[in-house]
């Protein structure tokens, strides 16, 4: 096992092919007293289904946060491949940050955080809208993807209306609606039932990386990463193992 500048043994990264998405280097994040990233670095690749796990306070959530450019590290770089070459999400400003989630990630959070007071519809067409698209425009993208994760006929329904998977599906569909390549996800089936959760990963996997768009999944259950590509496991803020299911390997 390899060691990186500060001495900490670093376990060997997967033998994957393809693009780098993402290349997190030496990612440091301190909350006053207490490290929650340290000197990690990590590549994702494009098309990539990984499962982020460990004990909680391990550095998972952070990780997720840095690489999506909610919070900046105090160290390191979040290297972001995409067309138009690689960006630094760490060194962008607050607004470009912003911009950037609002275009190229999407987010699918453990309670949904759905807007009560918005229909199904509403939900996922507002993120459209905050894009410039006029309303008619986005419901009716959001209508199609709606209709594509089998809500059709519910695009009326509020947020109190839906049970726990159907409230999951509109944030799957409002994550994916504007076009994101990469989707963030965090605890997605933690407030589901094991039969729910597996409905949810079904439609979260068909329609992210089934499409050759790129998943990060934080999450406690072993059922979750097992039908992930590649599991990371932190301990401390840092990687303490970083596998590839068997089928992918081989």
């Amino acid at each position: 096992m390899t060691t990186n500048p500060s001495g900490t043994p670093v376990p060997p990264r997967p033998a994957t092919t393809g693009t780098a998405v993402f290349s997190a280097r030496g990612l440091t994040k301190n909350y006053d007293a207490t490290r929650a990233l340290a000197d990690l670095s990590l590549d994702i690749r494009a098309g990539e289904s990984v499962a982020v796990m460990g004990p909680s306070g391990g550095g998972k959530t952070t990780l997720l946060h840095c690489l999506a450019g909610i919070i900046t590290p105090d160290a390191g770089q979040v290297l972001l491949q995409r067309d138009g070459g690689t960006t630094d999400v760490a060194r962008l400003s607050d607004r470009d940050r912003s911009a950037l989630r609002r275009s190229t990630f999407g987010f699918v959070f453990q309670q949904g955080l759905l807007i009560p007071e918005l229909t199904a519809l509403e939900n996922v067409a507002v993120a459209l809208m905050l894009l410039g698209v006029d309303r008619a425009s986005a419901e009716h993208s959001a209508a199609q993807w709606l209709a594509a994760l089998g809500l059709a006929g519910m695009e009326d329904r509020r947020v109190g209306q839906l049970s726990g998977g159907q409230a999951q599906r509109v944030a799957i569909a409002r994550a994916q609606v504007t076009g994101a390549s990469v989707i963030f996800a965090d605890e997605p089936t933690g407030a589901l039932d094991s039969g729910t959760s597996a409905e949810v990963m079904d439609i979260l996997l068909h329609s992210t990386t089934g499409t050759g768009k790129t998943l990060v999944v934080v999450t406690h259950d072993d059922d979750v990463a097992r039908r992930c590509a590649r599991t990371v496991r932190l301990r401390d803020g840092r990687i303490v193992s970083d596998s590839l299911r068997a089928e992918v390997a081989a």
